[in-house]
């Protein structure tokens, strides 16, 4: 005997507003609905393209958030949107965007205070002496969506550079740079050289040379309307040539004061020093010692991988040991 089929319910369409605009300010659902008929999909062929991609999805769920009955907020609803997004041809997180504050872990950041940045590294008082004078709110007006670490380490142990992709959404207006600290552990070295600047420039830089602290601020192309994204890539080129050796570097880690949707560190090692071992750690910002989450295994590109999906707060990296 045959299951009964679920129905969708009914609804009019009152959509009035070109699609352009719902995907600028919402809402979700007349965004959603515009999108839809604007691709000419039906929800049964919807449904069939997600079944492809491995993601179940029932009819009477994409009905109802396109009707405002309910919205996506669970990891697996927000995984979904992201493939709907694909299939109707539309840009990445325009949907997730509109729904601004109804994730629930996202909320978080702002029903609950936003850490000091200066509060993500407890007990080192030299962070709060090098940001005296910086703006450092911006952390608390701007939502990390998704984040791409590539860090190279050379033939000598030592990170050699970081490349970064950021996309962030702002949850306020006006938000018009993002900050960055970075503890090298250069002692006695000058700072990584700041290259590659898409979608935003350099600002302020310091450093504290004898703590191998480096920090800044990129400042974008124009300030942000709320919920607005921007997304930004940056390299720190840590090559130092002509500088005497140094001790090699064992890990790196990123620090979030509030959560990311998703989190991707990509190590790439040098093909005459490849790693002994590398392990995934991650941690609460409070801990004292680092959680060893799994032992990671080495590609044949020399590159090992570690994803974080609604992390943090707290820190996220990858411990290496390199041969003699």
């Amino acid at each position: 005997m045959s299951a009964p089929t679920e129905r969708a319910p009914d609804f009019a369409d009152t959509t009035v507003e070109p699609l352009d605009q719902l995907l600028q300010k919402g809402p979700f659902a007349a965004a959603l609905r515009a999108a839809i008929a604007a691709r000419g999909l039906s929800l049964d062929r919807i449904q069939d393209r997600l079944m492809r991609r491995g993601i179940k999805l029932s009819i009477a769920t994409l009905s109802y958030w396109q009707s405002g009955q309910r919205r996506p907020e669970r990891p697996a609803s927000l995984r979904a949107l992201k493939q709907i997004e694909v299939i109707l041809g539309l840009p990445s997180d325009s949907l997730s965007a509109l729904l601004g504050t109804t994730n629930r872990r996202e909320n978080r950041g702002l029903t609950e205070a936003a850490p000091a940045i200066t509060d993500l590294w407890p007990g080192n008082s030299d962070i709060a002496e090098l940001l005296a004078g910086m703006p450092t709110n911006a952390d608390s007006s701007l939502r990390r969506l998704t984040q791409h670490d590539r860090v190279c380490i050379g033939a000598d142990g030592r990170i050699k550079s970081l490349r970064c992709t950021q996309l962030m959404r702002a949850d306020q207006d006006g938000a018009d740079h993002f900050l960055f600290v970075f503890d090298w552990e250069g002692q006695g070295y000058s700072p990584p050289i700041v290259t590659n600047l898409r979608n935003c420039r350099l600002g302020r830089v310091v450093f504290n040379t004898m703590k191998g602290l480096f920090a800044g601020e990129f400042v974008f192309e124009r300030p942000l309307r709320r919920g607005e994204t921007v997304l930004i890539e940056y390299e720190f080129d840590n090559s130092c040539r002509g500088m005497r050796p140094r001790q090699q570097d064992d890990s790196y880690s990123r620090r979030f004061g509030r959560p990311i949707r998703e989190y991707v560190l990509e190590m790439c090692f040098d093909e005459q020093a490849p790693p002994q071992r590398c392990q995934h750690f991650a941690s609460q910002l409070e801990d004292g010692d680092p959680k060893m989450i799994r032992n990671l295994q080495m590609g044949l590109s020399n590159t090992v991988l570690a994803v974080g999906r609604d992390f943090g707060p707290g820190y996220f990296g990858i411990h290496w040991r390199l041969g003699k």
